[in-house]
């Protein structure tokens, strides 16, 4: 709310602010009304109070003006906090991340406590029988890989000749 001075350079804000307050009363502004970030009701001002002409106790008007400066800046982080799309997107995979790992961790626990009854439930032999199946597959995976590659090659074969 800066107006021109001499020679195209902006006036310092208390000679625009001298400016405004020079106005007559009931007469046009010179450089627009003087008005507030936050309307009298919304902060916490009786209305009619409000009506009434600004304090003529410097300190009482300084407070004022600093509860406004106050106001205004919660005002503009809450603004700049919405628009900040970046932020509020990082901030909502964040949540959704915490959620899946929290889920992960349940069907993690419920997985083992199924393996569990399974393994109470499963009798001596098969269990080790599958044990040794488990420690073979361990020894000889590059037989096992050969194994299923050729598996899939052929199912791949007979695909292909069974479509001619």
């Amino acid at each position: 709310m800066t107006t021109q001075g001499p020679a195209g350079r902006p006036r310092a804000r208390h000679q625009a602010a001298s400016a405004e307050n020079d106005a007559e009363p009931g007469g046009p502004p010179e450089a627009g009304p003087r008005e507030t970030a936050v309307p009298a009701a919304a902060a916490g001002r009786d209305v009619s109070a409000a009506a009434a002409a600004p304090p003529d106790d410097p300190q009482q008007l300084a407070q004022e003006i600093e509860q406004t400066r106050e106001q205004l800046g919660e005002t503009v982080e809450q603004l700049a906090a919405k628009a900040d799309v970046k932020a509020r997107a990082q901030d909502k995979a964040s949540q959704l991340t915490g959620r899946l790992k929290d889920k992960a961790g349940q069907a993690r626990q419920q997985a083992a406590t199924a393996a569990a009854k399974i393994s109470k439930a499963t009798p001596e032999p098969v269990r080790r029988a599958a044990a040794q199946a488990a420690v073979t597959a361990r020894q000889r995976r590059l037989m096992l890989a050969a194994a299923v590659g050729t598996g899939v090659l052929a199912w791949m074969v007979i695909a292909r000749w069974r479509r001619r």
